[in-house]
């Protein structure tokens, strides 16, 4: 016996919560009416193998992940103890993210595995995969198989055609089914459609991600940018301030100029009112004080006239007169200016000083109103203002470094501005990418999945053919196998099997009649549905099977003949057996049968 089921306890799942079972390795009988848990017992133990998850190695969403979640229990979890080998190992899983853990009782250590892979409990104590588990191990319920492993030679026997199989149709459904998928030259077929769908999107997302090392690169020079524009901000205000509080101070200035230069004229011009009568002496002083040449240039004229009138006249009486009157015009003009030397030295140097200070007093006037005239035209301020900078600057300079720095502000600002627009359409364009890596990645899957069936396909047309070729010595040992289930399940009323080239079941009766496999009983085609399946189980594993009102259809002579041959099969491997009925216990007991009996509603 390899593998066997010792004991499960259930923390909580589905309706049972602190439940455990204890199991023989022998025949068990679970007995349970309709909606006592019979099925979830069956479930629990496939989710600690298998994870709910259908042996996938992701977690996707299973409808039995929430039939069975506790609705009273935050715990979801649960542990069971399979003997392998002679080893014992408790399998304990948290149902609620699919997490376990194998733990080696005999070497107290935790068995390495990888916790991606959800059905790796059941493949390292089983050996199979999770599709083989329900096809052979569990789910034996009417005999029908789900499987999905194409690629494997039982598929073709366990099938949902109860094994009335034909490997010529078979082949021409696989082959159908790769024309379906195409090629990557058949150009309207889903495989070159989606290679062509992948090519362009890898394309797209290939500008995409240049257009993002573009936008990277932007939004570094966005960025440097605007710690550009803050340090000149920064500089420029220094220098802003330091102009303004330059012109600050010049208008103060300006106004304390202007008030000190109105001062000085108030006084310059009470000054020059001590000195009004003083208007004119200039005029006076060159009449009065200075003998003027040009009077006796004014006689010497007069004689000269006269002297030419009296030539031109012939008369000397004139040119005498005109001598006597210039004579006596210089001799007059003498003794004005004699007379008026005769004035004291003193009193002309007195008022020659006076006539100078008034002469200084004015053109200080003049001036003082001109400094005026050019402050009018000055900024200054509207009133005097505290000013207690004392800095020295060049305000040329600094007037020059501000539009430098404006020039360089106005440009990187517009700079960035035509940064963040196309910044913008970069990421209108970016926002895509998410969307199409996800569409290329769903893509990518479909691809892998097309071309994950293609190669399941071949297999399978690959082990199909070997069955073909080989099909002789392999039919004969289920022929063989199969025969001798039938004949005692069904007491030597069939001979025995055999599979035509095609798998095609012929029935062969005690008396050599052939029988139609569509006309066999509902309780017979069970049957031969079951040796079937037992015949690819004994010969793929010896452990454990488990049988959910598996011979619902069969009378009580075939149930008490499948009992029999299950009693049998306990010597090489164990039993469990789920029911509602009572009649298999009625069978067993009135045999006085040894067997674990155990009662859903007790535990």
């Amino acid at each position: 016996m390899s593998v066997f089921i010792k004991k499960l306890h259930i923390i909580s799942f589905g309706q049972f919560s602190d439940t455990s079972i204890e199991f023989s390795k022998n025949f068990n009988l679970i007995y349970g009416k309709n909606e006592s848990g019979k099925s979830t017992i069956v479930s629990f133990i496939e989710a600690l193998l298998y994870g709910f998850d259908d042996g996938k190695k992701i977690r996707h969403f299973n409808q039995k992940h929430e039939i069975y979640r506790p609705l009273s229990s935050y715990k979801y979890s649960g542990y069971g103890i399979f003997s392998k080998d002679g080893v014992d190992y408790r399998i304990s899983r948290d149902f609620s993210d699919g997490s376990y853990e194998i733990y080696d009782l005999n070497y107290k250590e935790i068995v390495a595995s990888k916790n991606s892979n959800l059905a790796f409990p059941g493949e390292f104590l089983l050996g199979i995969s999770y599709d083989i588990y329900k096809d052979l191990t569990s789910i034996y319920q009417s005999q029908e198989s789900n499987s999905q492993t194409k690629e494997k030679i039982i598929e073709m026997l366990i099938n949902k055609d109860d094994y009335v199989f034909s490997s010529s149709n078979a082949l021409e459904i696989l082959d159908k089914s790769l024309a379906d998928i195409g090629t990557d030259r058949a150009y309207s077929k889903p495989y070159a459609k989606t290679i062509k769908q992948i090519s362009n999107l890898e394309n797209e997302i290939s500008k995409l991600k240049i257009l993002r090392n573009s936008y990277i690169e932007e939004f570094k020079n966005l960025e440097k940018n605007r710690e550009e524009i803050a340090r000149i901000s920064e500089d420029l205000k220094k220098f802003k301030d330091q102009r303004d509080s330059f012109r600050k101070n010049l208008r103060n200035n300006n106004l304390k100029d202007q008030l000190k230069y109105e001062n000085q004229l108030k006084m310059v011009d009470a000054k020059l009112e001590k000195y009004k009568n003083y208007d004119d002496y200039y005029a006076n002083r060159n009449e009065n004080w200075t003998f003027n040449k040009n009077n006796y240039f004014i006689g010497l004229a007069l004689l000269i006239i006269t002297a030419i009138f009296a030539f031109y006249k012939n008369n000397i009486f004139i040119f005498v007169l005109g001598l006597v009157l210039a004579t006596l015009f210089c001799l007059f003009q003498w003794l004005k200016f004699n007379n008026l030397s005769k004035i004291s030295n003193k009193e002309y140097n007195a008022n020659e000083s006076k006539y100078l200070e008034f002469v200084k007093i004015k053109n200080e006037k003049e001036k003082i109103e001109e400094i005026l005239s050019i402050l009018e035209n000055q900024e200054k301020s509207e009133n005097l203002e505290n000013y207690t900078s004392n800095q020295d600057i060049n305000i040329r300079e600094t007037e020059d470094k501000i539009n430098i720095y404006e020039n360089e502000l106005e440009s990187l600002i517009k700079t960035n501005i035509d940064l963040e627009k196309n910044l913008a359409k970069f990421e209108d364009e970016l926002s895509k990418l998410p969307n199409l890596t996800n569409k290329l990645e769903t893509l990518k899957e479909k691809l892998n999945d097309m071309e994950n069936e293609i190669k399941a396909i071949n297999l399978a047309k690959d082990k199909i053919i070997a069955i073909i070729e080989s099909s002789k010595e392999s039919l004969d040992d289920y022929d063989k196998k199969v025969s001798e289930m039938i004949n005692i399940l069904t007491r030597g009323r069939y001979e025995k099997i055999i599979c035509d080239k095609d798998l095609k079941a012929k029935i062969f009766t005690n008396s050599g009649e052939i029988l139609d496999i569509d006309k066999l009983s509902t309780g017979f085609y069970d049957q031969l549905n079951f040796a079937f399946k037992y015949s690819i189980n004994e010969k793929n594993s010896d452990d454990f099977l488990i049988f959910d009102d598996a011979f619902i259809n069969y009378d009580m002579d075939r149930l008490r003949n499948a009992l029999y041959f299950l009693l049998d099969l306990t010597r090489s491997r164990q039993i469990i057996y789920f029911t509602c009925h009572k009649r298999e216990m009625e069978i067993l007991d009135s045999e006085a049968i040894t067997y674990n009996k155990i009662y859903l509603e007790e535990i």
